[in-house]
């Protein structure tokens, strides 16, 4: 991965509470969630066959306010820490810390 620091990545107000929204920015894919007020990151790569998560209109799966499920199987996600849930994952998603300044979120 090839982020640096520092790098703005949206504003807090862009992510959906219980929800996420995938930007790309340096040549990575990311998932934003935000659960609690919290928003948590990680790569955009389903751990179970590397899809991205999105389906190819950009819409994301989201279930229950709790998971996000990926387009190609079915594999699901918790949105605030990318455990695998369900589905046919056995590996969590890969977490990108992040720093929250002003109601904007940047990679740490």
């Amino acid at each position: 991965m090839s982020l640096a620091s520092g790098t703005m990545l949206a504003r807090v107000d862009e992510i959906p509470e219980k929800g996420g929204k995938i930007v790309d920015v340096g040549g990575v894919s990311l998932l934003l969630t935000r659960v609690g007020g919290v928003v948590h990151a990680f790569i955009n790569r389903c751990t179970h066959a590397e899809y991205r998560l999105e389906h190819a209109d950009g819409r994301l799966v989201t279930q229950e306010g709790r998971y996000v499920v990926c387009h190609a199987h079915g594999a699901s996600y918790t949105l605030d820490g990318g455990a695998c849930a369900g589905g046919p994952c056995t590996k969590n998603l890969i977490r990108v810390p992040v720093d929250v300044r002003g109601g904007v979120v940047f990679s740490a």
